[in-house]
């Protein structure tokens, strides 16, 4: 990646943040025109993304513990993000730093672990989503 794409990167991510954060009260309230879970609705099961509604509106009150209960993958993606974001702000410097692993392995596992909690959810009442 050039280093003037990375100082563009460095510069609008933050910003996009701060709008996200400053109309977070009217981002939400589009939540009203959502369409309910047809999963959830005809099976009673929690889907994949079942809570992911609830757990951005979370993570826009910084509401991080409760974000992570309504569904993981929402704030998990937030961290990943971060963590892309400082490769490439690190990366203007010159030096190539990598905070997120590379390899296939660890990404299968990753994501195994995910399916697996999905799983588990329907199982255990207490890791569907709670807000």
């Amino acid at each position: 990646m050039s280093k003037r794409l990375r100082i563009i990167i460095g510069a609008a991510a933050p910003l996009a943040v701060a709008v996200l954060f400053a109309l977070r009260n009217y981002i939400i309230g589009f939540e009203k025109y959502f369409p309910e879970c047809y999963v959830h609705k005809r099976t009673g099961l929690w889907c994949t993304g079942c809570g992911n509604t609830r757990s951005v509106n979370d993570l826009l009150h910084l509401n991080f513990i409760t974000a992570f209960r309504d569904n993981p993958a929402m704030p998990t993606i937030a961290i990943l993000l971060l963590m892309l974001y400082l490769e490439t702000v690190i990366g203007i410097s010159g030096r190539e730093v990598k905070l997120l692993p590379r390899k296939g392995l660890f990404w299968g596992i990753f994501i195994g672990a995910f399916m697996v909690f999905y799983v588990l959810r329907n199982i255990f009442p207490v890791l569907g989503p709670v807000s």
